[in-house]
């Protein structure tokens, strides 16, 4: 019965959102690309154009200016519905690095609306979400 209850609660699915979301920032934080690969859809969009490919070439690009990176998330607010689950957090970059990082903590810094991350079970299993979208209504994106 113990078991059985436990599993319950593991396999929750607003857990398995929030869950997820950490192992996305930490996969970040820990440059793992291949991790930050396996956590996004293959049809992930956003406002600012990117596709799957363009954030993690992206990411790799500025996060790569990092000596040492922390990412954290600030309280955390979590939503799930019919498959479907939001994540919304203020983010807090810190860490040494060149230039780019540099302007990266400092962008990072001036935001004060949170983070959208939006997620999607992507199949019947309980642990399979996949994140398909992130916002952040401040941040401004420009081509180089």
């Amino acid at each position: 019965m113990a078991l059985a209850i436990g599993a319950l609660w593991l396999w929750q699915p607003a857990r398995q959102v929030r869950r997820h979301n950490e192992k996305l920032l930490d996969a970040v934080e820990s440059k793992n690309w291949k991790e930050l690969s396996e956590l996004m859809a293959d049809d992930y969009s956003d406002r600012w154009g990117h596709d799957k490919a363009t954030v993690i070439e992206r990411s790799r690009m500025v996060f790569a200016q990092f000596f040492v990176m922390e990412l954290t998330a600030t309280e955390p607010e979590v939503e799930e519905a019919n498959g479907q689950g939001v994540v919304r957090a203020r983010l807090t970059l810190s860490g040494r690095g060149g230039p780019l990082a540099e302007l990266a903590i400092q962008k990072a810094s001036a935001l004060q609306q949170p983070f959208v991350f939006e997620w999607r079970q992507a199949s019947w299993k309980p642990w399979d979400w996949v994140l398909v979208k992130v916002d952040q209504p401040e941040l401004e994106i420009t081509e180089y």
